[in-house]
């Protein structure tokens, strides 16, 4: 009796963690209009192309927004005389609010710093050493959702509205 005793937490501990993973993995997992904003945003300054997985329909427009998009903004870097690398940014800070929602569409305010990612590195030994600029980000998304997930469908500069920032 005394051996089941001195393993009985450890067996609990075990058996919390296998009910318990699961059901946090589910709830983490549910896409709301934030986490996806949030995470189109991180896509978008980054100047990655994976931010059209995040777009509705209308506006990737087959991914020919997001091609040219980023064909400008590596046109830009050019005409600045450096790679497209150093037009990226990475957030140091982002807050999000839903302003408006419904059932299939909602509004999300994003506020927040972004600083210069030529490479992560670089980002934050700047940030250590006071190097480089933070950049203020205040944005208003859009957002539909289609085929059962959120997607930003408008209120992206240089996507939906023809002016490339």
């Amino acid at each position: 009796m005394g051996q089941v005793n001195r393993f009985a937490p450890f067996i609990l501990l075990i058996v919390l963690f296998v009910v318990l993973q699961p059901l946090l993995i589910i709830v983490d997992g549910k896409k709301t209009p934030e986490t996806t904003a949030k995470s189109f945003l991180k896509d978008y300054y980054y100047l990655d192309a994976a931010m059209e997985k995040w777009l509705c329909a209308d506006l990737a427009a087959g991914g020919e927004a997001v091609e040219n998009f980023l064909y400008a903004k590596n046109t830009e870097a050019r005409e600045r005389g450096f790679e497209i690398s150093f037009l990226r940014h990475m957030f140091t800070h982002m807050e999000l609010a839903t302003i408006d929602r419904e059932d299939d569409r909602a509004r999300v305010h994003a506020t927040g710093t972004t600083r210069v990612a030529i490479n992560p590195v670089f980002m934050v030994i700047g940030r250590w050493f006071g190097l480089g600029q933070n950049h203020p980000v205040d944005i208003t998304l859009d957002l539909v959702r289609q085929d059962g997930r959120w997607q930003v469908c408008g209120g992206v500069p240089g996507l939906d509205d023809g002016v490339l920032r």
